[in-house]
């Protein structure tokens, strides 16, 4: 199986926030492969407002 070579971005909920590969611009094989770097559990859910991951976000939009 292939894996990633990022880390997976997890919600307390379970959704996926992100894979840090997309954020530096580069493909992940998606989120149901390993994950090299693993996997961090960020503490909230989708609907709150995450600060890690938003400034996650608003970094890579700019």
């Amino acid at each position: 199986m292939t894996s990633c070579a990022g880390q997976l971005v997890v919600h307390r909920d379970g959704s996926v926030a992100y894979c840090t590969e997309e954020q530096a611009g580069r493909p992940c094989v998606g989120e149901d492969h390993p994950h090299r770097r693993g996997i961090f559990a960020c503490r909230l859910v989708r609907g709150e407002s995450c600060g890690y991951c938003r400034d996650i976000l608003l970094a890579s939009a700019s």
